[in-house]
């Protein structure tokens, strides 16, 4: 069975569009698409399985940190500052 339905507002039946409408706290226009999504639930990690996890995740941002060439703020303030040390910095 599909996890994800997109209707059309002007095909949705007419008991349908009403309780979106509720929902929504405003009217459909007939062209606007109302999409249906349904997920399952899974029990949140916990104790060192989350630690882990946390962990992993850390890891993941650091590394995308570096491929990405972000730099924290002390490395960039300390390339000003070499770059200042040799006079290649103009006055602004």
């Amino acid at each position: 069975m599909p996890n994800v339905l997109i209707y059309k507002a002007r095909s949705l039946k007419p008991q349908t569009r009403a309780a979106v409408e509720a929902e929504l706290r405003r009217a459909l226009k007939d062209d606007e698409d109302v999409s249906i999504m349904a997920f399952g639930t899974e029990e949140a990690l916990t104790g060192g399985a989350r630690r882990r996890a946390a962990q992993k995740l850390e890891g993941n941002f650091r590394g995308n940190d570096k491929s990405s060439g972000a730099h924290p703020e002390p490395s960039i303030e300390a390339a000003a500052s070499a770059t200042r040390r040799r006079g290649s910095a103009r006055p602004l």
